[in-house]
């Protein structure tokens, strides 16, 4: 008997409603052009796989969801140093946790 295992496209299915910091970033920097491509650079993502996880992240339903909403400048901002907030708690969280190098 062969026992199947869970690829990758299993788990991104049953994570649709998660939002991680990834994807945050890539919306953040998917507002700024609309180039799917480019935002994935711009939000980590290696530059051999970023047009193909681009394009995925365009139609993830999180990603749909949030570009629904209309933001202004001032609400850019506002998010965008929220993001930056987020990665400051995170590099504090892996300081104490010894995980400087991840």
């Amino acid at each position: 008997m062969r026992i199947r295992q869970v690829g990758f496209s299993s788990r991104l299915k049953a994570h649709r409603k998660i939002l991680t910091l990834e994807t945050l970033k890539f919306i953040v920097e998917f507002f700024k052009d609309r180039d799917a491509r480019m935002a994935a650079l711009r939000s980590g993502v290696p530059e051999n796989y970023a047009s193909r996880q681009g394009q995925w992240l365009k139609k993830h339903p999180i990603v749909l969801a949030a570009m629904e909403a209309d933001l202004d400048d001032r609400e850019m901002l506002k998010l965008e140093k929220a993001l930056v907030e987020i990665d400051r708690q995170m590099e504090t969280c892996k300081e104490i946790l010894g995980l400087q190098d991840f």
